[in-house]
């Protein structure tokens, strides 16, 4: 359905519906149109709309699925893409798509709904498929009218849809379009994926509280997603450095709470002195179990790496073979059944941590003497640099923090961690990471810190 109508869009709501059987009476257009955008977030994520997981009756045995509801979340863009064309769109799909059905039966969408093929009355209410199909036969957009279908522009004036933007959206997606970590920042995402951003414009997100703005002229949207394009990125640097103290303590960096025990993968044979020991032994050795940096080591090598200092090898393989991989595919791996973390993280962790895994990773071997476990620099030459840098917080002689060992005891006996915070920070805290500096200022200042005392004052 198109806005370029010369009458009130909502009128023609009505107007369509009245044309094809359905009640308008006593539902006003306004009405409608909330059903049709309930609609369309249920063609985006039915289950994380429905929040499936909440309705089931858990004493009564599965229900036995079949069709497209049954295969992986079974969400309708899959299958007939953000812009509804299917194989024939730019923008995704695997089938045939929708447009066929705008503005034609919902009775005769409701009915293809519950079929062998799709199997979503396993799930949907009869509210659910009526609003579903509301949004296949009258919430369609031309996607093409608004988005070109090559270039992926916004066909819009970005200078209106500032206005739009920074008075609507910003208040939660923040003026530079960053603020909600559940997702991608507005500016990348709505150029990577300009369909999928107009249809959460008009219809809201599944399950949130981002309002519908269905009510809105198309055009103005138009123009809003054109402002939303010229928003900046994440930057790159930010996303490593962020990513390489998730590795190290993503819930201490993130704010997040540890789920009890053990992560489910930790061997068994590593337990034994921890929960022999008990109490606060148990807990720590628990917690430590669940961050990245325990499984696949400090310098990314896992059990193929070197232990020096006195450091143990991690139980794993490295995450060594995934440096210069599509983050993507890293993002698929950190959320698999073995690891599970979008139960544990953000959008935004997620992404920074397989950018930090992809693009962050440095080679440790050529710093740190594998036998004795000291950084192999002058660190005299780097004396100047400890202390404008890191004596502010850390003090002359390394011991003016007093939540953590002596900065000399720390770099000497785990000297792969060391040069990992100095590169990336320490989480949760307002360390600066050092990273830019490059490998050998930072191996430098490292080879200062191990002359500092060990023990505490």
């Amino acid at each position: 359905m198109t806005r370029t109508s010369r009458f009130p869009w909502t009128a023609v709501l009505v107007l369509s519906a009245v044309t094809v059987g359905m009640p308008v009476s006593p539902a006003s257009a306004e009405e409608i149109a909330s059903d049709i955008a309930r609609g369309g977030r249920l063609y985006d994520n039915w289950r994380k709309e429905l929040d499936v997981h909440d309705r089931h009756i858990s004493h009564l045995p599965e229900p036995e699925i079949h069709g497209a509801a049954a295969a992986g979340e079974g969400r309708c863009f899959t299958c007939h893409g953000w812009d509804y064309r299917g194989t024939h769109g730019t923008s995704g799909g695997t089938e045939v798509g929708i447009k066929a059905f705008a503005g034609g039966d919902p009775n005769q969408v409701m009915a293809i709904l519950g079929d062998e093929t799709h199997g979503y009355g396993t799930y949907m209410d009869e509210e659910d498929l009526q609003d579903l199909a509301l949004f296949v036969t009258q919430g369609q957009v031309i996607m093409d009218q608004w988005i070109h279908p090559a270039s992926g522009q916004a066909r819009g004036d970005a200078e209106q849809g500032a206005v739009y933007f920074q008075s609507i959206c910003a208040g939660c997606h923040g003026a530079d379009g960053m603020g909600v970590t559940e997702m991608p920042p507005l500016g990348a995402f709505s150029r990577a994926e300009p369909e999928h951003a107009l249809h959460i414009m008009l219809n809201g997100h599944p399950n949130g509280s981002m309002p519908p703005l269905r009510v809105l002229d198309t055009k103005v949207l138009a123009n809003t997603l054109a402002y939303m394009q010229t928003l900046p990125r994440r930057p790159e640097i930010a996303a490593v450095v962020r990513g390489g103290r998730l590795y190290d303590t993503w819930y201490e960096e993130a704010g997040r709470t540890v789920p009890d025990g053990w992560h489910p993968t930790w061997p068994e044979d590593r337990r034994a002195d921890a929960e022999d020991a008990g109490g606060n032994a148990l807990a720590r050795a628990q917690r430590s179990s669940w961050r990245c940096a325990s499984c696949h080591g400090w310098d990314y090598q896992g059990a193929n790496g070197r232990a020096v200092g006195g450091e143990d090898l991690p139980p794993f393989k490295g995450i060594d073979g995934m440096a210069g991989a599509d983050p993507e595919e890293i993002a698929a791996v950190l959320t698999d059944e073995t690891h599970g973390y979008d139960r544990l993280l953000s959008v935004r962790d997620i992404a920074d941590l397989a950018t930090f895994v992809s693009k962050g990773q440095i080679d440790m071997a050529p710093r740190i003497d594998p036998e004795s476990g000291h950084f192999e620099s002058d660190g005299a030459a780097f004396e100047g640099h400890y202390h404008t840098i890191c004596a502010t917080c850390h003090g002359a002689d390394g011991r003016a923090v007093r939540t953590m060992s002596p900065l000399g005891r720390a770099v000497t006996s785990q000297p792969q961690h060391a040069l990992h915070s100095v590169f990336n920070g320490h989480p949760g805290e307002d360390m600066p990471p050092l990273r830019a500096m490059g490998l050998d200022t930072a191996a430098g200042i490292l080879a200062f810190a191990e002359t500092l005392p060990t023990n505490k004052r």
